[in-house]
């Protein structure tokens, strides 16, 4: 069963007026809409449940479906938010899209118009194209037979290569810088975290984590592509029926990085339970997964290296902990977000309260998968010991 596009009443107000004004003035949606009479009366507005980060909404015009993605009006972080990246990636995937057979594809909506003027809806915004499909907040697929649970998966980790694989000198040259790439984020993350912490304290118990990863990112892989930057099911729309992708969501935090964040990112979901409770980190613990036809960690990354020829099996098993337990810290740094932002009553989503009570199990796991899994420097280092 899915459910990532259920809406919900209208949380954020949005002048349906001015924002019919905007509309009337954008020619591509006017091109869209074939000209039809643009009205106050023909514009509904309902919000979308799902997502903490951004305001979305489902904008209906004279029956025609679209999304309307909107940064916060109050925003804790500059740099946070970042809708013009998500817009710009989103029309370079589509020209990149144009240009290879349907296997390379990278499935996304066709974005439409930006608005960089906060007096129209009191922050920026844009509206992209409403792609209608199933989204699962629950990665074990829920009503989903066995091997169409299976081709979820196996096209999860296709589209996730095809990104890795999209050359990005061109259209992409600026949109990030190269190298050390964990080890900035890592310096990045722990700034926001200490500013964060001015407001509502600091995450307890992530020092040691944060020290490990510093010590070892220095010696990490290391490779750079565009990555989405939050790759998991529950920001992938798949077909009405079938178990194929169709879209691909919120790329707010789409760079040039490594891809390995990527995959460490989906794989999150293997140290987290299926639960409602752990909305936006559900995950498949305690289920059978041979019985449901999901695959072992081990198993994802050997398909993924058969997606991403650049990709070597041997070094992502070798450093898969270093980048689970990056991305547990990552998403301890974004749910302590979610939580100052609902302690300062700016939160977007209807659920702030129940992501942000998911920081002690998140900072939890960062520190069980490192004892479990440390990266291979470690045993460099303690060889060189004896």
């Amino acid at each position: 069963m899915s459910s990532g596009q259920n809406t919900t009443k209208v949380r954020q107000d949005i002048d349906t007026g001015i924002l019919c004004k905007w509309i009337t003035s954008q020619k591509e949606l006017v091109e869209i809409l074939d000209g039809k009479n643009i009205n106050e009366d023909s514009i509904s507005v309902k919000q979308f449940g799902f997502g903490q980060s951004n305001p979305t909404f489902l904008i209906t015009v004279n029956k025609m479906k679209f999304v309307l993605r909107m940064k916060p009006k109050k925003v804790v972080h500059k740099s946070a938010h970042a809708l013009h990246r998500e817009f710009r990636v989103l029309n370079a995937i589509n020209t990149f899209n144009n240009t290879v057979d349907e296997h390379q594809r990278i499935p996304v909506p066709r974005p439409y118009s930006y608005c960089t003027d906060d007096s129209i809806l009191g922050a920026e915004f844009y509206i992209m194209e409403f792609i209608a499909g199933r989204i699962f907040v629950d990665p074990s697929f829920p009503g989903m037979s066995v091997h169409d649970r299976q081709a979820a998966y196996g096209d999860a980790v296709r589209v996730m290569a095809n990104i890795h694989s999209m050359p990005f000198e061109d259209e992409l040259h600026s949109f990030g810088k190269r190298g050390m790439f964990v080890l900035r984020q890592i310096e990045r993350l722990t700034t926001v975290a200490e500013m964060q912490a001015r407001t509502i304290g600091p995450i307890e118990g992530i020092d040691n984590v944060i020290h490990n990863l510093k010590a070892a990112a220095k010696y990490c892989p290391d490779n750079s592509s565009l990555i989405h930057g939050d790759y998991k099911i529950d920001n992938l729309i798949y077909h009405p029926i079938e178990p194929k992708i169709i879209g691909v969501l919120d790329w707010e935090m789409s760079t040039i990085g490594d891809p390995y964040c990527d995959l460490a990112n989906l794989q999150m979901m293997y140290f987290t339970r299926s639960s409602k409770e752990n909305i936006g980190l559900s995950g498949v613990v305690g289920l059978d997964h041979d019985l449901l036809g999901i695959p072992s960690r081990d198993q994802m990354i050997h398909d993924y290296s058969r997606f991403n020829l650049k990709a070597s099996e041997e070094e992502a098993l070798a450093w898969k902990g270093f980048y689970t337990t990056f991305l547990f810290y990552k998403n301890a740094v974004i749910v302590h977000g979610v939580k100052q932002r609902s302690a300062l009553g700016v939160a977007s989503s209807p659920v702030a309260t129940k992501i942000a009570s998911m920081l002690p199990l998140i900072v939890r796991m960062a520190s069980e998968i490192w004892e479990n899994e440390p990266p291979p420097i470690m045993f460099s280092r303690l060889s060189s010991k004896l």
